[in-house]
């Protein structure tokens, strides 16, 4: 055991992570709620809370106003439900994708005030809507932005009623997901009134599903956020969940990330991307078991249809750009009338990781263009927009992941500006490095690294899933699967023994038929999976490269 009571590997993986105190460990492996930060340390909470309280006394009718995609779907319901357990006449709005797009619209705000919505509060979107808050204001309706987007005061802001933490001067925690956002006004009206905290976190799992969806760095009150999600989950109140956890055939295991961000959160995204984003919600805060089982057959239908969609569009501009003579492009500023806009930001997201660069989709309908802009580490695609808010009708976003919607007219002139910008930082095409947390032989894993390796997650952006190598392996019945075969399974062969291993996106790296004859040095992590209602081990193999090649010997 090391110094502070903990085993050897652990302590050595979370110094590698910066934990180096035996408090800020404890910190770290047990994540609390009472960890959380004081809602009120949030400029302005106190007139937020006010204005909900109040609105509250008088019986009047608040709307949630949520942004279409998981984090803005599962803040809305998240704050439904927590709101009516106390009460309050709540009502939520999604906007349509296809027909409304970004932030607040005068549209949303009539259908508000013709049903006697008396207080907005947006989550997860918002922050650019100055004009459309003072039409709300002139219909008698008060409104207040909660978002995680913008990070730049401007001129304006000043009208309007935010509470967003990278615009906070008080709040140091940058990094909440809208549905993270979302909770602390929930913590700060559920303090006012004196209501447990712990009942607010019985629904806690919905905010868990946002936080995950929305890729934030997973410290600090994220890790609280997810830890008690997934806690929750377990045994939710959400009927929606109850019923899609048995769909997915989770019901019996505890849940992580992973099954969060590869099962549930595409599921749900489905309905915002393909189908009508309030379905989302109504998934969420429903009860009626009929409504729920069409909602998720509904799901799977638009999943299956995104999915063809983004493999044939992913397919068309791939194949254009290997037939490209200049391969070292600096961006990719694309544009179609067949594309959906539903479903090119997650080809922005293969592109640009395939090809690391900056990528620009553009889906053109009625003379208007909407973008998803999936960006690079050193180019902050969303400073490039604001800094050509002029030049759009609306954008929004984060550094690495925004999105924009302009006039056709207006995109050669928008490009030029991208492309000036991009040249502008000198940024140049730059090898992943993997971070490796040192040589383990797959021989040595047992069950306290596996439990060590549970201590400290869960992972993602800023927590990264502890990496180790092993040499001179051999892969044994390995095949490819996936779209475009971009996947492999194999089994690894180390001291008379075989160990499962799946790799994804990497198959592209390996010789289908000389693998056999060669030896590989591996990077990995060990991960339990279920397989037909059985616990097993699997290696995750997240690199590899060629050791020993006797394939070559044999045949050049």
């Amino acid at each position: 055991m090391g110094e502070w009571g903990f085993s050897e590997s652990l302590t050595r993986l979370l110094l590698n992570r910066g934990v180096d105190t035996k408090e800020k460990i404890e910190e770290f492996i047990e994540p609390h709620v009472q960890k959380f930060r004081d809602p009120f340390e949030f400029e302005r909470m106190d007139e937020v809370v006010e204005k909900i309280c109040s609105l509250r006394d008088r019986g009047e009718k608040l709307y949630i106003y949520g942004d279409y995609d998981v984090d803005g779907i599962t803040a809305a319901a998240f704050l439904v439900h927590v709101f009516k357990e106390i009460g309050i006449d709540v009502d939520y709005y999604i906007p349509n994708r296809m027909e409304e797009g970004y932030g607040l619209d005068e549209k949303a705000i009539n259908y508000i005030h013709k049903r006697g919505g008396k207080l907005i509060i947006t989550v997860d979107t918002g922050v650019n809507s100055v004009e459309e808050v003072e039409y709300a204001k002139n219909l008698g309706i008060d409104v207040v932005i909660t978002d995680h987007h913008k990070i730049v005061k401007e001129e304006g802001d000043e009208k309007l009623l935010i509470i967003n933490p990278k615009l906070s001067d008080r709040y140091t925690f940058k990094y909440l997901a809208g549905a993270g956002v979302a909770l602390k006004v929930a913590q700060a009206v559920y303090m006012e009134l004196d209501i447990p905290l712990e009942k607010l976190y019985e629904y806690i799992d919905i905010v868990m599903i946002g936080t995950v969806a929305d890729v934030v760095p997973m410290t600090d009150e994220n890790r609280i956020i997810i830890k008690k999600g997934l806690e929750v989950i377990k045994n939710t109140r959400v009927k929606g969940l109850t019923y899609l956890l048995k769909y997915l055939k989770l019901q019996n295991k505890d849940i992580n990330t992973t099954d969060v961000s590869f099962f549930i959160s595409p599921l749900l995204n489905s309905l915002g991307r393909i189908g009508v984003s309030k379905v989302g919600a109504d998934f969420f805060i429903g009860e009626d078991d009929f409504e729920i089982y069409n909602i998720i057959e509904e799901m799977k239908k638009s999943n299956k249809k995104r999915r063809e969609l983004e493999r044939s569009i992913f397919s068309e501009i791939d194949g254009e750009i290997q037939r490209r003579k200049d391969k070292e492009f600096k961006y990719l500023f694309l544009r179609s009338d067949r594309w959906h806009p539903g479903v090119i930001g997650v080809v922005s997201s293969r592109l640009a990781m395939k090809y690391n660069v900056p990528v620009v989709l553009i889906a053109l309908r009625d003379g208007v263009g909407k973008a998803s802009c999936r960006s690079i580490e050193g180019i902050n695609i969303f400073n490039i927009l604001k800094d050509m808010g002029d030049k759009l009708l609306r954008f929004g976003g984060h550094d690495l992941a925004s999105g924009f919607i302009a006039k056709i007219d207006m995109l050669d002139e928008i490009e030029e500006k991208l492309k000036h910008s991009i040249n502008k930082t000198g940024r140049k095409k730059e090898e992943k490095v993997l971070r490796i947390d040192g040589k383990f032989s797959i021989e040595d894993i047992d069950e306290v690294l596996l439990r060590d390796l549970d201590n400290i997650s869960p992972y993602g952006l800023g927590n990264e899933h502890p990496l180790f190598i092993d040499e001179a392996l051999s892969f044994e019945n390995l095949k490819k699967f996936g779209v475009e075969n971009r996947h492999f399974k194999t089994f690894i062969r180390k001291g008379g023994k075989r160990y499962s291993a799946v790799a994804f996106d990497l198959a592209h790296k390996i010789d289908e038929f000389g693998y056999a004859l060669q030896k590989f040095d591996v990077v990995y992590h060990p991960e339990k999976v279920y397989y037909r209602g059985e616990e097993i081990l699997q290696i995750r193999i997240k690199d590899f490269k060629v050791k020993d090649d006797f394939y070559n010997i044999f045949t050049k």
